[in-house]
């Protein structure tokens, strides 16, 4: 096998090559066969005597001679014709099938050529089950495209909902975290209030047991109080009695003196009388005289007893004042102990409900202490699931992305082969179309000696957001660029945006409807004054201003918050790389190019 394999790639490498020889191998019988009887005529020739021959023999040898010369021509002309008819229907096909196939290699991928079919054997049927075979191929790539693009929506749709959500779980984190303080803070202040319960509980029966006996001791003194309100009531009578005593004495007294005046009247007349009646009436005047005496000693007695009855009539009155007084006093009190005591006895209930309230407060405040214990553990638990769900989430956010990048490179892949239909090819074709016209434009000024590979960009408002910059060539091409970028939108509404954008991301020239004077508003701003801006924050930014692949086909999320497509193809001056031409469009546009072509 190793020398049929060394014999055929020596001399048998070609397919004309083969058919040669395999004629030459059918010619190989004729031309032994002519050899040969050539040879017998010249041996027959030598042994006959010319001269002896008859013309008739002679002239069979000369027919025989001519015949064997035609039938070697003849042979060889149909073998010669056999090769090359062998090429036509053999090599001719084979080298157009070779050629396509070699098509497919060169041209990158593009299997949107078919087979020629124009015989009736095994190399037609060869062509079409190839051409069947490529339609299928087709068929699949379009349908994986189809189904990559929508994969690579759900990428960005799930990588957008999973940035929303690694968000919204930070922000549940952050506020678990803030509720298991104030959940900490207030199991603490549960616990304190509980314990301050129990104490005032515990003081409030303590309290309830003394107001108790301060109740039980107020009653006794309302009954001593009622009790001193009746002996002053007695002293009263006695005092009242005291006083009427003391004015019937007066009057008694009063009468005395009135007879001790009489008497000593009668005395001083009598002795008047004995004075006239001389020595007869001396003993008459020593009696007169000493009953006068008599009578002004009682009424002396009677004025001493008259004072001392009037200061202890001033003093009984006094006296009565005073029991009057304190019987307006022991009645006041007793009206105003009987209202503290009946106060008292309603504080007392109020106690007594308090402590009960309290009792229940208090186990009330247990189970909630019990319960806010619970709820501390449990928010604990959404702490930590929080903290789980975070870096599930960062997790699944580094899988999306990578859900992204194997997403991209199917569809890299998948861009590479030419099926001659649906909206890769659309979409491919004219931006190449695109880019070789901004390419152009880009290289015309850049032979005025215009340096498009400046990269001093000077900030041109500050203060605002989004920062918008200027180079040395921006204003200088926006008048060409500018139209040239609308001119492309307008033909083919489906693209929100075809502009150029250098290495770094920096994009001098948009769409004018989207190149509007800063106003100052970033939700306006930011999606109408789009021109003189760096886009090359996120990867897929980056990665389209940087690739080196003939064009990039993205699913990604917008700054505005659209999730589009970005096909980028790169643009080169003076065989240098500029940057890209970027377009962008909704992915439904490219799904419907391809269920179009399904």
């Amino acid at each position: 096998m190793s020398l049929y394999r060394s014999i055929e790639k020596t001399f048998w490498h070609t397919l004309t090559r083969k058919i040669v020889g395999n004629v030459s191998v059918l010619l190989l019988p004729q031309a032994t066969l002519v050899i040969l009887a050539s040879i017998y005529l010249q041996r027959l020739e030598s042994d006959l005597d010319p001269a002896s021959l008859s013309s008739s023999i002679q002239a069979t040898l000369d027919h025989f001679w001519w015949l064997l010369g035609i039938s070697s021509l003849v042979a060889i002309g149909l073998a010669v014709f056999t090769v090359f008819f062998m090429r036509v229907l053999i090599v001719k096909p084979i080298k157009e099938i070779t050629q396509v196939l070699q098509a497919i290699k060169s041209k990158n991928g593009d299997i949107s050529a078919t087979l020629p079919d124009y015989t009736y054997d095994e190399i037609s049927v060869m062509a079409r089950s190839y051409n069947e075979f490529s339609g299928q191929l087709k068929q699949m790539i379009n349908e994986a495209r189809h189904h990559s693009v929508k994969v690579a929506l759900s990428a960005a749709r799930l990588q957008k909902i999973i940035a929303q959500a690694a968000d919204s779980s930070t922000r549940q984190e952050e506020q678990a975290q803030q509720i298991l303080e104030s959940s900490q803070q207030a199991t603490q202040a549960v616990e304190e209030i509980a314990s301050n319960t129990t104490h005032i509980s515990e003081q409030t029966t303590n309290n309830l047991g003394e107001i108790h006996h301060s109740s039980q001791e107020l009653q006794g003194v309302l009954q001593q109080i009622k009790d001193v309100d009746q002996l002053v009531k007695g002293f009263q009578k006695t005092v009242a009695t005291l006083s009427q005593n003391s004015t019937n004495i007066r009057e008694i007294l009063n009468l005395v003196e009135d007879f001790s005046e009489q008497t000593n009247l009668l005395a001083l007349n009598a002795s008047i009388e004995a004075a006239r009646a001389g020595d007869a009436g001396r003993g008459f005047a020593v009696v007169a005289d000493e009953v006068r005496s008599l009578a002004h000693k009682v009424s002396e007695a009677t004025q001493q007893i008259h004072t001392n009855i009037t200061q202890m009539s001033s003093l009984v009155v006094e006296t009565e004042q005073g029991a009057d007084s304190i019987r307006s006093n022991v009645e006041e009190t007793e009206n105003f102990m009987g209202k503290t005591n009946d106060q008292f006895i309603s504080l007392v209930a109020g106690f007594e409900q308090m402590s009960q309230q309290l009792t229940t407060i208090s186990a009330a405040i247990d189970e909630l202490s019990y319960t806010n214990r619970e709820t501390h553990e449990h928010v604990g638990a959404i702490t930590e699931l929080s903290v789980a769900v975070k870096n599930d989430m960062k997790t699944s956010r580094e899988h999306s992305f990578e859900l992204e990048l194997a997403t991209e490179s199917t569809q890299e892949l998948l861009s590479r082969f030419i099926i001659g239909f649906g909206g890769f090819e659309k979409m491919t074709q004219l931006g190449y179309q695109w880019a070789r016209q901004t390419q152009d434009a880009l290289a015309a000024f850049q032979a005025q000696g215009l340096n498009l590979f400046d990269q001093d960009y000077q900030r041109i408002n500050p203060d605002q957001q989004p920062a918008q910059y200027l180079t040395n060539y921006t204003k200088k091409i926006e008048s060409t660029l500018q139209p040239l970028f609308d001119s492309f939108i307008a033909a083919h509404p489906e693209f929100i945006y075809a502009v150029a954008v250098d290495r770094n991301g920096y994009l001098p020239v948009h769409h004018k409807k989207v190149s509007q004077p800063i106003t100052g508003d970033f939700s306006v701003d930011n999606a109408k004054s789009r021109n003189r801006r760096i886009f090359f924050d996120t990867r897929p930014e980056q990665r389209r201003c940087t690739h080196d692949n003939p064009f990039l086909l993205q699913t990604f999320i917008r700054d505005t918050g659209e999730i589009l497509n970005d096909l980028s193809i790169p643009l080169y001056i003076d065989g240098k790389r500029w940057g890209s031409l970027i377009m962008g469009f909704e992915t439904q546009h490219l799904l419907d190019e391809i269920n179009q072509a399904d």
